[in-house]
């Protein structure tokens, strides 16, 4: 789980000019999974408010790492006129985040009808 999600989020922040690869910290991944076991499957995806950056999903295929290609493809609706946040691409913003250096994921299996929950927190945050 860890290694296939850092690649995708390397592979993707490869994309991006002058964004360093991210490396995985088990602290931060061990708060991502204390918040995603406390997850009520079906439930509105809400963040935690801990002080890393966090991105959210469930449905998405878990071993193939589809959250993070969907957090990535939020980049088709940024504005690079008017760079920043933006709801409807915070998450692919937080993925590129330059200043960004660790990475650390969760997951709770929701079954066959929810799918998969996960959660990624970063550090430092992004979209600041």
């Amino acid at each position: 789980f860890a290694d296939a999600y850092l690649a995708k989020h390397n592979y993707f922040r490869g994309l991006m000019q002058d964004t360093a690869p991210l490396s995985w910290n088990d602290n931060i991944a061990q708060v991502a999974q204390n918040y995603a076991d406390q997850y009520q499957c079906g439930a509105d995806l809400e963040h935690s408010g801990n002080p890393y950056g966090e991105n959210l999903a469930r449905g998405y295929d878990f071993k193939s790492a589809g959250a993070v290609a969907a957090w990535f493809n939020e980049i088709k609706n940024y504005n690079w006129d008017d760079p920043g946040f933006g709801e409807n691409t915070g998450h692919f913003t937080q993925l590129v985040w330059t200043e960004t250096t660790q990475l650390g994921c969760g997951y709770k299996d929701c079954g066959s009808y929810w799918g998969t929950y996960i959660v990624c927190n970063y550090n430092p945050a992004g979209n600041i």
